[in-house]
């Protein structure tokens, strides 16, 4: 889980400085070190709250030592030590406007982080796709469309996902669960001082369901809806004109759910350029019967192979 950090100077007081002289001042840290510190510590408890840490800062600006609070429980304690020591600071100033090593107290503020407001196995039940052999892209064995995938969310202040991120070289149909998710997952957000705020939320999604599982997400896919003039009217618009062969070509097509064909995509290629090019005009004429998750049309992913050949 990514953590937005808060860091407000409480207190400061110098070592070597008299009355008229100035505190260290902080200036940040490094940008992923909140990120690091929650990673480290959390395996131990939850972070959540905010730590006063009082922090010793040489004549150079650097952090020499960190002591959380008496009473800060631990792992808040550990990680905000560990943020703390990360930070730039200006040096104290004594009377003369010389640096010198002085203390400061800061506070360093972990949000409770975001809560699915509703089940996330509903949802990945609703966004995975049902076994549909003929049309399983991506599908290895026996298994269709199973796996795990550790998607990486952006929570708004009102608890709406405004981002995913994906790791690199997942399946095509795992891209299409995630845009699911995307649109049904809603949180409670991440707050700070009762303030809500964005963060970012690791969510394991596990796609291996067992055999009821999948009976109770119905998933009907697309089937022809066009007449067979409709389609031969599309051939004769599209197939390339002086030509007389013929040849099979696989595509991935994506179905609107208003059951038109949005994308076509040439996975098996006849070695003709004009004859891809043809089959993929072919197939966006061809209105199609959106497939349809427990009884409402979604757009939907699947391969389609198709034989172009000259129009009767």
């Amino acid at each position: 889980m990514k953590i937005l950090l808060l860091v407000v100077l409480l207190f400061a007081g110098m070592a070597t400085a008299e009355a008229n002289g100035s505190p260290p001042r902080p200036l940040g840290g490094p940008p992923d070190a909140t990120d690091h510190c929650y990673r480290l510590h959390s395996r131990d408890g939850e972070v959540a709250g905010e730590a006063e840490v009082t922090v010793s800062v040489s004549a150079a600006g650097r952090v020499t030592g960190a002591t959380s609070a008496p009473g800060t429980p631990e792992p808040l304690a550990s990680a905000a030590q560990c943020v703390a020591v990360t930070m730039r600071f200006e040096p104290a100033l004594d009377d003369d406007g010389q640096p010198v090593a002085g203390k400061a107290v800061v506070a360093v503020g972990f949000p409770a982080p975001p809560q699915l407001r509703q089940d996330l196995e509903r949802a990945i039940q609703y966004c995975q796709p049902a076994i549909q052999p003929a049309f399983a892209l991506g599908r290895t064995g026996n298994n269709a469309f199973e796996g795990t995938l550790d998607l990486l969310v952006k929570v708004g202040k009102d608890g709406k996902v405004l981002e995913t991120v994906l790791p690199e070289g997942v399946l095509p149909w795992m891209e299409e669960a995630a845009r699911c998710l995307k649109e049904r997952l809603d949180f409670y957000p991440a707050r700070l001082r009762l303030e809500a705020v964005e963060s970012w939320i690791l969510v394991p999604v596990d796609f291996n369901l067992t055999r009821s599982q999948h009976e109770r997400v119905r998933l009907d896919s697309p089937t022809v809806r066009s007449s067979d003039e409709k389609i031969l009217a599309a051939y004769r618009e599209c197939y390339p004109p002086g030509r007389n062969d013929e040849a099979r070509v696989g595509y991935r097509i994506t179905v609107t759910d208003g059951g038109r064909v949005r994308k076509a995509e040439v996975v098996t290629s006849s070695g003709d350029a004009a004859l891809d090019a043809a089959g993929a005009c072919i197939l966006r004429r061809i209105v199609f019967v959106p497939a349809r998750r427990n009884g409402v049309n979604v757009e939907a992913t699947l391969a389609w192979p198709i034989l172009v050949r000259p129009p009767e």
